[in-house]
């Protein structure tokens, strides 16, 4: 009975079937991949500069269903200028109004901000993810009936990431043989030892779910990209994480908010040793957005904010985002038991 009521709590009892991925409402510009450890624009696009397209004035001209999930996810197909250009990319959309007690849009971007601590930009595992706030009028030309989220504003608050185009499951990729081995998930022992990319990609995937304490870490919250060097991995769903209440689930299937991996990545753990308190700090005030009239505008300047502890809070016209002082504490606890394990230099790649 605990079990059924956590899983409801959660949203996680029953399943929906899956439905196939729609078409973008407008053919998206090209590059659309993110670029791996050894690329660099133009064959690709940079994690700055797509974190750079989600900051601009988006227009939407599209919206449909994700093929899975029961949180309320839908995926934009986006128009944003560019210079003299404009830029067609989709994202994954989370609208402020689907967050639940413990599934939390907000935590896509605290995990996104996390990994960046010690993870450079063409190793992240989390896509780049911004808040937004779309004026209301043009949210509801395919959402009728939205509403504001903040009282005094005629927008939608949500959190935008980068909708990645050329991942697959990991059901598909072992159906097309990129993955081999026993098992349903995104783990091949075989491949962890003769591929560097596959090897390096998993390591720090694992990592940042161990750090987040990652809550529902099944399945198909890891995609699988096949790059010139190597299978990269991804976690795309962190919005139960850091202290939720796990997937009850969970306690039966392979947790990966645990190490799992054979060895780990030398140099993201010794990047993790070099973080400081104001490293761990930095994390309450992820990104502020400015009251400009009845909108939200998010804003490039450094942080003002002070925090709070919450996870958002007002300081005169600025709405700060971040992670609540629990949440920050937990990163840095996690990274500190990480650190201390007794067997970490056996662990770490020589």
């Amino acid at each position: 009975m605990i079990w059924l009521l956590s899983a409801a709590t959660l949203g996680l009892g029953g399943c929906i079937k899956p439905v196939p991925l729609a078409e973008p409402a407008a053919p998206l510009t090209p590059p659309s991949r993110l670029c791996a450890v050894g690329e660099k624009p133009p064959s690709c696009r940079s994690a700055r500069q797509v974190e750079d397209l989600l900051s601009g004035q988006l227009e939407i001209l599209g919206i449909a269903r994700t093929p899975s999930g029961q949180q309320g996810a839908k995926i934009l197909t986006l128009r944003v200028q560019a210079g003299a250009h404009h830029v067609v990319l989709r994202a994954k959309w989370r609208a402020q109004s689907s967050a639940g007690i413990v599934n939390e849009p907000r935590k896509e971007l605290a995990a996104y901000a996390v990994q960046k601590l010690f993870l450079d930009e063409t190793e992240l595992v989390v896509p780049p993810i911004v808040a937004h706030c779309f004026p209301l009028a043009e949210y509801r030309a395919f959402v009728p009936d939205e509403r504001a989220s903040i009282d005094g504003s005629d927008c939608v608050l949500g959190f935008a990431s980068y909708w990645l185009e050329s991942v697959r499951t990991a059901s598909a990729a072992r159906k097309e043989g990129l993955l081999g081995g026993p098992g349903e998930g995104f783990w091949d022992a075989e491949l962890f030892e003769k591929d560097a990319m596959y090897r390096r990609s998993v390591g720090n995937t694992n990592l940042l779910s161990y750090v987040i304490r990652h809550g529902d870490p099944h399945n198909a919250q890891f995609l699988i990209e096949q790059t010139p060097q190597g299978l990269r991995t991804y976690v795309v769903d962190n919005s139960i994480a850091f202290r939720s209440i796990k997937n009850p689930m969970y306690f039966l299937r392979d947790d990966w908010s645990k190490i799992r991996v054979p060895r780990l990545p030398r140099r993201t753990v010794e990047r993790l040793r070099a973080l400081t308190d104001e490293d761990f700090a930095s994390l309450a005030t992820v990104t502020e957005l400015e009251r400009q009239g009845r909108q939200l505008v998010r804003v490039a300047a450094p942080a003002t904010a002070k925090s709070d502890g919450s996870a958002m809070s007002w300081s005169g016209l600025r709405l700060r985002i971040g992670l609540t002082q629990g949440e920050v504490e937990l990163v840095q606890s996690r990274v500190r038991d990480l650190l201390a394990r007794p067997d970490l230099a056996s662990l770490v790649e020589p």
